[in-house]
């Protein structure tokens, strides 16, 4: 009986250590296997937080996958976020079970069909702009202004025709006339520039009308229409001076580059910003020393980040010096120092190495650094033989972020050489996080 009663203590005593053995002795998958799982038998929910984080990864190893989802499910919101990921990865497969959608319209909820409009126009064929134009006229504007929209990416001059029509009936609805204006310019419509003209030297009309055609206008670049849009610049709409500038972007005009820099000194932010964005575009050596200035000096964050992010664009050594240099200092502030990185990283790695080295070293011991952390995340996308020290020295930082961005450095280049490094990671008593990719990666190296 005591033998009994001291098996049945033993066995309570010890049954709460069981699922913590468990626990430990779980088999760990490879992240790449576990999200596999996610995509095919996780709720909607999960799935949708996972194809967020593959789209902000860029990773395309899993899109066939998700197109087999987007194939089968209810829920819009996953249905979205499949289209936002595919749309940022250029995956074009999944054409045929949007265009059944839409073609089964009556069936299908608003939203999804919104999803499906963003896809098939994104990647149309030659039947596209045939199956979007009767959701023109849909009784809910929603939808007819998704398809307006997708019309405007797909569009020829026979959608052209019907919208003009529209845009000068008096029953189509009024809040629906500026995306038609809009989509007008999308699709470069030249029957719609004197249409578009008359709207904006109107000073009359609805200001949302004015902003919508002064964009459709330089997205459209006739040259018959520079005037107009320069002389927009000293309207007393502010905003409108900001399309202006924006317009101003498609025009090879000589003139164009001396009036963009000159609205670099306006004193609405938003112009500024255009400016900034167009010079950018436009690959401006002429106004580098302006846009230096703007990017140390001018009051407003907005426009430092797009004078940050137009210097990255133009490229070049003086450019790429001063960002090199804003990065390296502590003392620029936080959001214009991991900008700096992010170009750096991206357009001009082999000379930015060192630089890189130094900010790590001087980042390494800081608590929760957002300086390191994003360098590190920029640095796992980039390619390039001298980066595998530092991909090295990232699995040794007690950050779990920083060790992941190490790994998918490493599985990114093939630096096989790292792999008994990585295999380490694997082992039991590492964060799961690590061990899960760091057996993804194994299967990459």
């Amino acid at each position: 009986m005591k033998i009994i009663n001291f098996i049945f203590i033993f066995i309570i005593s010890f049954s709460g250590l069981f699922p913590l053995i468990a626990e430990e002795s779980e088999d760990i998958q490879s992240l790449t296997k576990e999200r596999e799982d996610i995509l095919r038998y996780g709720i909607d929910s999960e799935v949708i937080a996972l194809i967020n984080t593959l789209e902000d990864e860029e990773d395309v190893n899993l899109a066939d996958i998700i197109a087999e989802v987007y194939d089968n499910s209810l829920n819009s919101s996953v249905l979205d976020a499949a289209v936002n990921y595919f749309i940022k990865i250029e995956y074009s497969d999944a054409y045929e079970s949007a265009e059944n959608r839409i073609k089964n319209w009556e069936d299908i909820d608003y939203s999804t069909l919104t999803s499906s409009l963003r896809y098939i126009s994104t990647f149309y064929r030659d039947d596209t702009e045939t199956l979007i134009l009767p959701l023109v006229d849909h009784d809910s504007k929603i939808l007819a202004s998704s398809a307006l929209t997708a019309l405007g990416k797909c569009g020829t001059e026979k959608s052209a025709d019907t919208l003009l029509d529209y845009l000068d009936d008096d029953d189509y609805p009024e809040e629906l006339k500026p995306t038609i204006i809009k989509s007008l310019g999308e699709m470069k419509s030249e029957k719609a520039i004197y249409i578009l003209l008359d709207i904006l030297e109107d000073v009359d009309e609805e200001k949302s009308w004015r902003w919508n055609a002064c964009e459709a206008l330089g997205k459209i670049a006739d040259k018959e229409t520079l005037p107009v849009i320069t002389k927009a610049l000293q309207d007393n709409d502010t905003y409108l001076r900001a399309y202006a500038v924006k317009a101003l972007t498609a025009f090879d005009d000589e003139s164009v580059e001396d009036t963009l820099i000159q609205s670099l000194r306006d004193s609405f932010w938003r112009v500024r910003v255009s400016a900034a964005e167009a010079l950018g575009e436009r690959e401006s050596k002429k106004s580098v020393d302006i846009l230096i200035y703007k990017a140390k000096k001018d009051p407003e964050n907005n426009v430092k980040l797009a004078a940050v992010d137009a210097l990255g664009k133009i490229g070049g050594q003086t450019s790429m010096d001063f960002l090199r240099d804003l990065y390296k200092k502590n003392t620029t502030p936080q959001s214009i120092r991991t900008k700096a990185a992010e170009i750096i990283i991206e357009n001009d790695i082999n000379d930015s190495i060192d630089f890189i080295t130094t900010v790590l070293a001087e980042e390494w011991e800081k608590d929760n650094s957002a300086v390191l952390g994003y360098t590190c995340k920029f640095l796992s996308k980039a390619e390039h033989g001298r980066l595998e020290s530092l991909f090295e020295q990232m699995l040794n930082h007690k950050d779990v972020a920083v060790k992941i961005y190490g790994i998918r450095g490493i599985s990114l280049n093939k630096f096989t050489s790292l792999k008994e490094r990585i295999e380490e990671l694997t082992k039991e008593g590492v964060n799961s996080a690590v061990r899960k990719a760091a057996l993804s990666a194994l299967e990459e190296l």
